[in-house]
């Protein structure tokens, strides 16, 4: 299930706090890649690489506002980035946590707590 708007709400949820979302760039790329599939896509920036996502066909970049167009921004340069390259931005202990949070917050909004298998 990949509803743009709860996963949006659910990451902001989850950052760190007092830590700009822009700065949990490769955190939430690969977070959004391990649950939801997708590519993980990178552009270059003046202060070196800015992860992203592209699920469906669509660039999907969590760390701008919802005012933000990302999916048509011409400053994106779409270049394949593999999970392990994201990895080295972050400590895995870091990622446990905002994993943890985010699994937490999301079920909370979609209302899996409260699912019983039969």
């Amino acid at each position: 299930m990949f509803n743009l708007k709860i996963v949006y709400e659910a990451l902001k949820r989850s950052w760190t706090p007092g830590v700009h979302a822009d700065d949990q760039d490769s955190l939430i790329s690969i977070l959004i890649h391990d649950i939801f599939g997708g590519e993980i896509l990178k552009t270059r920036k003046k202060k070196g690489w800015h992860f992203y996502n592209r699920i469906d066909g669509l660039r999907i970049d969590f760390t701008r506002s919802k005012a933000s167009n990302y999916y048509k921004e011409k400053r994106f340069q779409d270049i394949p980035a593999t999970p392990d390259e994201t990895y080295r931005y972050f400590d895995q202990e870091d990622y446990s946590s905002f994993l943890t949070r985010f699994i937490w917050v999301f079920e909370e909004a979609v209302g899996l707590n409260s699912y019983q298998p039969g």
